[in-house]
């Protein structure tokens, strides 16, 4: 037992030598009776023994990091760039390689963070500790915006703007996580990988400032980096807001902030100077009456973009659908036209989508939609299309069949905006079978029949219905199915559990956003030819293009359909650029959604006015303030 001791202690006592040994850590492991050392290369030790591999490393990590949310997020880039990028010759392929790149993968260098860390390795002087916590602050900064920037680029294919996206996400992102129905583990595991993340950050961010602080740092790491610093300088210099662009090589946070604080101060401005006094001249239609009053639909298709002309993998099957269809109207008596036209929003917000399109305004940003809110609950109607039909005779009904959870007075204030005469809620349908998709909603072939029957039956005005559908919401699935009577819908029954986006591939999306939209087109015509009669108009209009299934290069435009058994109404579009039947052959866009309130009004009074010396106005940009109207 001595003789065992005496071993125990010696081996101790090596161990404790060995641990003050340079570049070795002594790990002692007691199991049983029995001691085991490991002696291993501390992580330390390591970066101070390769400080140029250790800081090059982190430093291309976290610079990767700065942009790969704008490569996740936006699904059309790759992660090394095209081929076609060395087309053209040497003098283009520089250029794409070291300038400007529409594909936005992740390599590419970011000014700031260059410029920074190249102070910290050639400025001995700025080596302190709390110099050093403020690197991290900034680091963090930069690579919040660079979330922010992806969502809202990507996502919504918008500028970056504090002032608009601030309002969009403190009214959107409650009602979002309400009706995204993910599970609770979903919520810990983000909270986790998010906890996890922001961890490995700080750590690199250590080995970053350390390894460049050592002494062992080679001169020619320190001349590459004051080098990459003097060429991100002049980028900055010669570029300027262009590095405010995510196709830039080299991107700057400086000038990213520059214009988002522009953009911002410019829609604080334009929505504090908004005069409506030209609105209401324009569209002051109280000289003009019709004498024959049709029933007006308006149904607005969610995510129902042109992006289905422009894929090879939505083009076919879409062009195919669009014949049978066409024959299945033309059958039933019925003419159509069709149009593309520009969207102010893009992968969402269809609320500016058709507000913009009855108001006859641009609305792209929601402070603007706040703004004119607020102002028409005390300063009377605003003139839009539904207003300007009800001054007519017109029984206004907005019907919604999303499950919002909004408060009376929400319901109220969106009420007098519209200037609705009734508003049907999803509280109204009394709806108890299966609902599927976003919210979730009812099919929304029981919504429509649902709706044209009550309307039908407790009201004997002139109807203008306007809905938007619900069934084509992203992520397209689940989703319900199209049956020969709408009644048998509503039918207890069990519900498929929501899914999450993030497991589906993106070629099971493209074919649910196709399965969605044929089941939309395919369930409208069925309501057309159900409830439409000799004199009605139906108006079907998508709201924006779909998000993850589309991209920048498939612009911002929607298809618009005029169909109704009225051939000279139907064709009197084409005048204004519509096509007969339900297909375009153009796909640059001839509309504009702020312009439709307008045409829609000047073909109604050129064929149902009465005694009307002059036809109203066609503004094709809608109200543009404090410019001149384009009108014809």
């Amino acid at each position: 037992m001595k003789q065992r001791g005496e071993h125990d202690t010696a081996w101790r006592e090596q161990g404790f030598q060995n641990r003050r040994s340079p570049g070795y850590n002594a790990e002692i492991l007691y199991k049983g009776d029995h001691f085991r050392m490991f002696d291993r290369l501390s992580l330390r030790q390591f970066s101070q023994s390769h400080p140029n591999l250790i800081f090059w490393g982190a430093f291309a990590v976290l610079n990767f990091l700065l942009f790969l949310p704008m490569f996740l997020l936006d699904p059309q880039s790759s992660v090394l760039p095209p081929a076609s990028t060395l087309d053209g010759g040497w003098w283009p392929a520089v250029n794409h390689l070291l300038i400007w790149r529409e594909n936005l993968d992740p390599w590419r260098i970011s000014v700031e963070l260059t410029v920074m860390i190249a102070a910290w390795v050639l400025m001995r002087w700025l080596r302190r500790p709390w110099i050093g916590a403020l690197v991290g602050v900034f680091y963090a900064l930069l690579l919040s915006y660079a979330i922010y920037e992806a969502v809202v680029a990507s996502v919504f294919l918008l500028d970056p703007s504090f002032y608009g996206q601030f309002y969009l996400a403190r009214d959107g992102l409650p009602f979002l996580a309400e009706h995204v129905n993910a599970a609770w583990w979903l919520y810990a595991g983000a909270i986790f990988v998010l906890l996890t993340g922001a961890a490995a950050v700080v750590w690199l961010l250590v080995v970053l400032l350390r390894s460049g602080a050592s002494s062992r740092l080679h001169w020619a790491s320190r001349l590459a980096l004051g080098g990459l610093a003097a060429l991100c300088l002049a980028a900055a210099v010669a570029y300027q807001l262009y590095t405010a662009r995510p196709e830039m090589v080299f991107s700057s946070f400086g000038f990213k902030l520059q214009k988002n604080l522009a953009l911002s101060l410019k829609t604080y401005q334009d929505v504090a100077a908004f005069d409506d006094s030209q609105v209401r001249a324009a569209y002051n239609y109280t000289g003009y009456r019709l004498e024959r009053k049709p029933d007006i639909y308006v149904i607005f298709v969610e995510s129902y973009g042109s992006v289905l002309y422009k894929r090879s993998h939505f083009r076919p099957t879409y062009l195919s659908l669009l014949s049978q269809l066409e024959d299945q109207l033309d059958n039933a008596g019925y003419h159509a036209a069709t149009a593309l036209s520009e969207s102010p929003t893009w992968g969402g917000g269809s609320w500016l989508a058709y507000t913009s399109t009855l108001f006859g305004l641009r609305i792209d940003n929601h402070p603007q939609y706040l703004a004119l809110r607020n102002k028409y609950q005390i300063d009377g109607s605003y003139p839009s299309l539904g207003k300007t039909l009800q001054d007519q005779g017109y029984h206004f009904a907005w019907l919604s069949a999303l499950d919002e959870n909004l408060s009376e007075v929400a319901w109220a204030k969106y009420t007098r905006l519209l200037s609705a005469d009734e508003l049907l809620r999803n509280k109204d349908l009394a709806y108890d079978g299966p609902r599927y998709g976003w919210g979730p909603a009812p099919p929304d072939q029981w919504v429509l029949h649902w709706a044209q029957e009550r309307l039908k039956t407790e009201n004997h005005q002139s109807l203008l219905l306007f809905t938007i559908t619900q069934n084509s919401h992203y992520p397209w699935t689940p989703h319900p199915t199209l049956v020969d009577d709408w009644r048998t819908l509503d039918q207890p029954g069990a519900e498929e559990p929501p899914v999450d986006p993030d497991t589906i591939s993106q070629e099971a999306m493209r074919r649910n956003y196709l399965n969605a939209i044929t089941y939309q087109l395919r369930m409208l015509t069925q309501f057309i030819r159900d409830v439409g009669d000799e004199h009605s108009i139906f108006i079907l209009i998508g709201d924006h293009q779909p998000p993850a299934v589309s991209r920048r290069a498939d612009g911002w435009a929607t298809p618009v359909h005029i169909i109704s058994q009225d051939a000279a109404l139907v064709a009197a579009f084409e005048e204004y650029g519509f096509t007969p039947g339900l297909t375009v052959s153009d796909l640059e866009p001839t509309l504009r959604h702020e312009g439709f309130y307008s045409l829609f009004i000047r073909v109604l009074f050129n064929n149902f006015g009465l005694d009307q010396i002059a036809a109203p106005v066609y503004l094709p940009q809608g109200i543009v303030p404090d410019q001149a109207a384009v009108a014809n």
